[in-house]
């Protein structure tokens, strides 16, 4: 074993052993025994960790997840997510100037910080607050006043046992000074979404993209563990010596580097699938919006599907799902349903989650869903489009993107109500059937899929292909020969290339 790879492996057991650790004497013993090995240029470097019976060889993983999971512990708006809370909930906003927001209002975004924090099990909001700003950059990010008002608020109310300021991500000198002066932990909007993401995630992948969504929190915050950072060992033959802090950056950038290629064999999977559904040419309709605004409740509608359980609740679908559905030609269609959007988050908080928004990148039509009972939808329709933009799709996809007005029928009498946007309502049905007429057009657009009769010998082997291969949407008897049928199909253009070459090109050779 070479020194230089023994180094880097002792190392590793080094994180895991924090100043408290220290005061017991196995754990001395065992930091002056790596030390040593480090130190000691003689040493035998066959030699394995006497305390954690660990060589060269071990599978490393194990020991990755404990240190991964030791620096969790020590971030403490991390480790305290993980419990139920009852949350004071503030809302900063800028008051004047170019940064104030115009296309919400501040009562509205404090609307969705109380459902972000409802969305977490056993969380509830206790108090909320508005508080004016004239800067996000702002050393205390309240003024003097502001801030002594939210001390005294949250201290002395018992039943408060967090804070939530829901800005996209507080800055570091922020969130400590502030969980200083509070003495209770200090979320973040990036962190409270994450914590959304993790409470949701089942399949392996979501679970795979939360943890890279996460990743970027631990950079913004490693510097904040007070934990002996100043601690270095140098003079081992291999540089300068590193501190607890360089070792932990080290772990997340080998942790960051097996989740991403995790989700790249994910990635190439989401390939090979698609590939095989455009070989047998589904036409798929990427379902999109902002979170909650009932993406699963219209596919459920459309396609009748009793295992979708759409939830009243934000971030309901982390996986990109499929469903078929049947349009009046009796063509098949393939609904994706994707994760939903949300304003004002890190852009690397929805990067790992483009593996799957790539189906709607795939899809050859969009469907937009707004709530249109959401007094906020104006806002929310900016975020989805500037979001689907940044995904750089197809000009010709973007420009026809249909827009359906769900939940139609929560709207309040006198409520204004768009006219450019089809309104739906998955509870009652309607706009249902005007949403296929309008989906068929557009699939038949973007797809170049043609509807033509065609005539073919009733039973024979032109009727058999047809309905294999293509969509039969009506059959009708010949007038003047009973034994042919006239069939209408949707039918793309190399599918009838094909029919083409096999029953009138090859045909007309063998006479």
């Amino acid at each position: 074993m070479k020194l230089t790879k023994f180094v880097s492996f002792a190392w590793r057991c080094l994180p895991r052993i924090s100043s408290a650790e220290c005061r017991n004497l196995d754990f001395r013993v065992h930091k002056t025994i790596l030390l040593n090995l480090l130190r000691n240029r003689d040493y035998s470097y066959n030699q394995i960790c006497p305390y954690c019976k660990k060589t060269e060889n071990s599978e490393l993983d194990e020991d990755e997840d404990e240190i991964f999971k030791d620096l969790k512990n020590k971030l403490r708006s991390v480790r305290l997510a993980q419990d139920p809370h009852q949350v004071f909930v503030i809302q900063p906003y800028i008051k004047w100037g170019p940064k104030m927001l115009k296309n919400t209002t501040p009562q509205l975004q404090l609307e969705e910080a109380e459902a972000l924090v409802s969305t977490l099990p056993q969380w509830k909001v206790v108090s909320s607050l508005l508080v004016p700003l004239t800067s996000f950059d702002k050393a205390t990010l309240f003024s003097k006043g502001h801030l002594e008002n939210i001390v005294q608020k949250t201290r002395s109310q018992q039943t408060i046992s967090s804070v939530f300021v829901n800005v996209k991500s507080l800055q570091l000198h922020q969130h400590l000074l502030l969980e200083e002066m509070l003495q209770v932990p200090v979320f973040d909007r990036h962190s409270i979404v994450i914590n959304i993401f993790k409470n949701h995630a089942k399949t392996k992948e979501a679970k795979l993209q939360v943890a890279l969504a996460e990743i970027p929190y631990f950079w913004t915050r490693i510097k904040g563990i007070n934990e002996g950072e100043v601690f270095q060992v140098s003079n081992v033959g291999i540089g300068s010596g590193q501190t607890f802090e360089e070792t932990r950056i080290q772990i997340l950038r080998e942790r960051e580097r097996k989740i991403k290629a995790e989700i790249n064999k994910l990635r190439e999977n989401r390939q090979l699938l698609r590939s095989k559904r455009k070989g047998k040419e589904f036409p798929t309709v990427a379902v999109v919006g902002y979170t909650n605004a009932g993406k699963t409740s219209l596919i459920k509608a459309l396609t009748n599907e009793a295992a979708l359980k759409p939830e009243n609740k934000l971030f309901a679908t982390l996986d990109v799902t499929l469903h078929a559905v049947v349009l009046p030609t009796n063509v098949k269609v393939l609904l994706v349903d994707t994760i939903g959007f949300i304003s004002n988050i890190p852009s690397n908080l929805l990067e790992p989650f483009v593996v799957t928004l790539e189906d709607a990148l795939w899809a050859d039509v969009i469907i937009h869903v707004q709530d249109l009972s959401h007094p906020d939808r104006k806002a929310q329709e900016q975020t989805v489009l500037s979001t689907l933009r940044t995904l750089e799709l197809p000009q010709n996809l973007l420009n026809s993107i249909i827009t359906v007005g769900n939940k139609v029928d929560k709207i309040e009498e006198g409520q204004e109500i768009p006219e450019d946007i089809l309104q739906v309502s998955c509870v009652d049905g309607r706009g249902l059937k005007d949403l296929m007429n309008i989906l068929e057009k557009q699939v038949y657009k973007n797809t170049g899929l043609k509807k033509i009769k065609i005539k073919v010998p009733n039973g024979g082997d032109e009727y058999r292909w047809l309905y294999k291969e293509a969509a039969v949407f009506s059959v009708e008897e010949d007038d003047k020969n009973p034994q042919f049928l006239i069939l209408g199909v949707a039918i793309s253009h190399a599918k009838l290339e094909k029919f083409k070459y096999e029953f009138i090109v090859k045909a007309s050779k063998m006479k």
